[in-house]
Order: structure tokens, then C-alpha cells, then sequence
């Protein structure tokens, strides 16, 4: 489960942080050493997250037409994730296009455009707040 996933991530983290200063006797910076390992090894339990997370839903769906639906119903790129690691077909989550392509256009719609009392002010112009500095300089920050 990712309960148990989580916990064997945390004594990796354990051991890796009492044995990573043995590598300041290789000339190497024990904290840089730590954080690429400790980033490794994140990855390395997101991957096994998903893939456990996979397997429970391919092993609780009840026939391939109830994964089909599921996969319909999600959006587009973690259903054809979702597919390739089940290894179904991803062409069975078209549906699933169609939404997302709906559902772009409406955020695009939905951008709220600045309000602004004035004209704009470029970045090299005065600062309109009165300070006397470049506009980049001040409230352009």
C-alpha cells in the first residue's frame, strides 16, 4: 500500500542521512550529495506510488469495461498514463479528448484581463507611484 511505501521511504531517508557523511572523505559536499540522492530517490517512490496505485485499480475493476469507463472519465493525459500502464489500448480513452478540449477552451474564456486606470507603464519609464525610479526599479519588481 502506499502507507507501507511511504514508511520504507522514510528509513531510506534515515539511512541515507547517517551514511552521507562518509562521502566528505571523497571530496564531495555531503549536503549536495544529499539532496540528489534524497530527489532520487523521491522519484523513485512517486514511480512506485503510481504503480501500486495502477495495480489496486486494475486488480479491484470487475471486468475491462468498468477500467474502460474509469478511463473515459479522466482527464486525458493521466488516462493514456493510466492506459500504458495497465497496457490497454490507449485509443479507448477518446471520449476523454473530447472533454479536454471542451474543458480548454473554457479556462482560456475564463483568463481575467487586468483592470487598468491608466495607460501601461513601460518597464524604463517613471514609476507612477512618484518615487523618481525607473518603473523596473521599483513597483515593476
Amino acid at each position: 500500500s502506499v502507507d507501507r511505501l511511504w514508511r520504507e521511504h522514510l528509513y531510506a531517508m534515515d539511512g541515507l542521512r547517517q551514511s552521507v557523511h562518509l562521502r566528505s572523505y571523497g571530496q564531495k559536499d555531503p549536503l549536495v550529495e544529499y539532496k540528489t540522492e534524497a530527489r532520487d530517490m523521491f522519484i523513485e517512490l512517486m514511480a512506485n506510488i503510481k504503480e501500486e496505485v495502477c495495480r489496486s485499480i486494475f486488480l479491484t475493476a470487475s471486468s475491462l469495461e468498468s477500467v474502460q469507463n474509469l478511463l473515459r472519465s479522466l482527464p486525458t493525459e493521466a488516462s493514456h498514463q493510466m492506459a500504458n500502464a495497465l497496457g490497454l489500448d490507449p485509443s479507448i480513452v477518446g471520449a476523454g479528448d473530447m472533454v479536454s478540449e471542451v474543458n480548454a477552451e473554457v479556462s482560456q474564456e475564463e483568463k481575467a484581463r487586468p483592470i487598468r486606470s491608466g495607460p501601461k507603464v513601460g518597464r524604463n519609464d517613471p514609476c507612477p507611484c512618484g518615487s523618481g525610479k525607473k518603473y523596473k526599479k521599483c513597483c515593476g519588481r
